[in-house]
């Protein structure tokens, strides 16, 4: 009996030892998500830590190829969410397997599952598309205690090639740091995989998988923080990783490759083809519309201003849709079209009236002057617009737009990388950048003073270049909103709006013009027998960039821009100057300032001249920046001061 009993113990032992075992690994395998485990040098400036952040692709063929990922990121405080939001696009090429996630607490305990059931899945119709068959799924944790863990783990599987540059960067973004990273990407030894490292010297591995397949491996672990500075320059351009993409592609049938950008642009050429025909009827009343212009640029902006009276943006992303234009008749039957199918449509007209053009691939975006990387040759584009070269002149044009001026790119597209498209395939070029004389703001303000620093001013203002993308869309505002931007965007203190014009000047050098009516409270202050003037009191420049010591990324300055402002005051009768300003002038690397002023009669005369250049300085030049900008403060803020006599 007590043999038995002893048996009966030792089982009973056992079964607590193993459950012991499995408690011991179920604490283990949470709480390596523990907070407390992440290296204290990857918090510094860190407001979320990837903990792992691993892809694996696999390539099949030129026609089909999957990811899969695991991630696991630790988000530290509000400023972090972001990389604990799950998106997952799909739509007729592909499908979206969700593994499975989990939420952790700061100690690495579960705080719940994350199952397929509890992402929502919808479509991703934009507003402004007609096809699209783009679905994407989607969970945001609703958490509001930090810091907390979040887990996911997904495949993404294609039915076509990879034509495009694919990333794997693995911070994501600045201010998030990185304990363990992995990419891995297996592709048939019958292809080839390109890659391009980006800042950073590692280099991956690549070896012999076996079956005639070869396999690719880039890994890295306690990445630091790039800290989110004043001027940071785009993440890729300072953070490590890599772009990869294959050799050939098959998409819908159309085969391709990505050796060159001359075989790349024959793939888009082939998609083109046959897209270009216009009906009789069309062709008959282009050819009637230029018939007396006398110049190819005067037949190009006509039928440039026909698209746009007669034709509207909507996107189209269904299928090989997505990449490849609707036919030029359609268009002209429909009156709507993608950028691809508008861009298309422009340039079978041009055919029509004998007029040659390149439809060209270009990525978008305000400040995306280096996104495309040109020694890279692999489809890093969103956007289509048209290329005219004409004798002494080359014409771009942005077929999209109801309202852009013939020949205006601004900055959405203008001094970038492009790839042209011809028969031959694909040219590089760079569309026109505008010159720091083009980014013009010009003031003129007459104001009048009373003798308790009251006023009224008459103000134009007139702006080119760059400042005319971001203004010439007042005009299409109404009266209310017109009024209430100028409210919110004139510099002046204390004063009443009485009248005001807004127009846009559509030559060969587009401007927005501003005209302005306004009465001023206490622009002056008056103390005792003295009336004290603020001289700028249109641009003042009140605060410096932000002090950063020891700055670690490089800043950019991503376009040049002249400012003149000239300002007469009258001043009442009666007061003549106490003090007199002498002429300012300041020149640096990273522009010009002057200011100077003239007393004629009882007027003052203020002139103020601000140049900025644009360009990519290291970090070590940040504190001649600050000190460049805190003098121009300290010259905006003079005033002159006048007594009574």
């Amino acid at each position: 009996m007590n043999d038995d009993l002893l048996i009966v113990k030792g089982a009973s032992m056992k079964l607590i030892l193993a459950a012991i075992m499995v408690f011991c690994c179920f604490l283990n395998s949470h709480a390596q998500y523990a907070v407390s485990l992440i290296p204290p040098e990857l918090l510094e400036g860190a407001n979320a830590v990837y903990r792992k952040n691993d892809k694996r692709v696999v390539i099949n063929g030129p026609g089909n190829y999957g990811e899969r990922y695991e991630r696991v990121v630790t988000i530290l405080n509000e400023n972090g969410k972001g990389p604990d939001v799950l998106v997952l696009h799909y739509d007729m090429h592909s499908r979206v397997n969700f593994i499975g996630g989990e939420i952790y607490d700061a100690r690495g305990n579960l705080v719940r599952r994350i199952r397929r059931r509890d992402l929502d899945d919808t479509s991703n119709f934009q507003s402004f598309s007609l096809y699209e068959d783009n679905r994407v799924m989607y969970f945001t944790p609703r958490i509001s205690e930090y810091p907390y863990t979040v887990r996911y783990e997904y495949e993404t599987l294609y039915n076509r090639g990879m034509f495009y540059a694919n990333r794997f960067f693995p911070q994501g973004g600045y201010n998030r740091a990185v304990q363990q990273a992995k990419l891995v990407v297996e592709y048939p030894a019958s292809m080839e995989l390109m890659y391009r490292m980006a800042n950073t010297d590692s280099q991956p591995t690549v070896v012999d998988h076996g079956r005639n397949r070869r396999q690719l491996t880039y890994a890295t672990e306690n990445v630091p923080a790039l800290t989110r500075e004043f001027r940071a320059p785009n993440f890729v351009d300072v953070a490590p990783g890599m772009l990869f993409s294959t050799d050939q592609f098959e998409f819908d049938g159309y085969k391709g490759n990505n050796n060159s950008w001359s075989e790349f642009g024959q793939w888009i050429w082939q998609l083109n083809q046959g897209r270009n025909n216009l009906p009789p009827g069309r062709v008959a009343f282009l050819q009637q519309l230029v018939k007396d212009l006398e110049t190819d640029r005067e037949k190009v902006k006509a039928i440039y201003e026909f698209l746009q009276a007669n034709t509207r943006y909507v996107n189209i992303a269904l299928g090989i849709g997505g990449f490849q234009p609707f036919d030029a008749a359609t268009v002209d039957r429909t009156g709507y079209g993608d950028c691809k199918a508008l861009t298309n449509f422009m340039m079978a007209m041009l055919q029509a009236v004998g007029i040659p053009s390149l439809y060209t691939l270009v990525y978008a975006g305000p400040g995306e002057y280096n996104t495309v990387k040109e020694d890279f040759p692999v489809s890093q584009f969103n956007h289509v617009i048209l290329c005219v070269p004409l004798a002494g002149d080359t014409v771009w044009l942005e077929c999209t737009s109801s309202d852009a001026p013939f020949g205006h790119l601004g900055d959405f597209t203008d001094d970038r990388t492009v790839l042209m498209i011809t028969e031959e395939g694909g040219l590089l070029a760079r569309t026109p950048g505008y010159a720091r004389e083009d980014n013009l703001f010009l003031t003129l303000a007459n104001i009048s003073l009373d003798n308790q620093g009251h006023g009224s001013a008459s103000i134009r203002m007139e702006v080119g270049g760059v400042y005319f993308s971001d203004r010439s869309f007042l005009v299409r505002f109404s009266p209310d909103n017109q009024q209430k931007w100028l409210l919110e965007n004139l510099r002046l203190p204390n004063y009443t709006l009485n009248r005001y014009a807004i127009e846009n000047l559509l030559d060969n050098n587009p401007r927005t013009r501003i005209e302005m009516d306004v009465q001023l409270r206490s622009l002056a202050s008056v103390s005792g027998q003295r009336l004290t003037v603020p001289l700028n009191v249109l641009s003042t420049m009140r605060s410096t960039p932000p002090r950063i010591r020891n700055r670690k990324q490089p800043f950019e300055v991503k376009f040049p821009t002249t400012r003149i402002d000239t300002l007469v005051i009258e001043i009442p009768a009666g007061f003549v100057p106490e003090n007199l300003m002498t002429a300012f002038e300041l020149e640096t690397e990273f522009g010009v300032y002057s200011s100077k002023v003239d007393l004629l009669d009882q007027k003052i005369i203020y002139i103020r001249r601000f140049e900025t250049y644009g360009g990519m300085f290291a970090a070590e030049k940040y504190a001649d920046y600050f000190s460049f900008y805190q003098t121009i403060v300290r010259a905006d803020n003079q005033s002159l001061v006048f007594r009574r006599e």
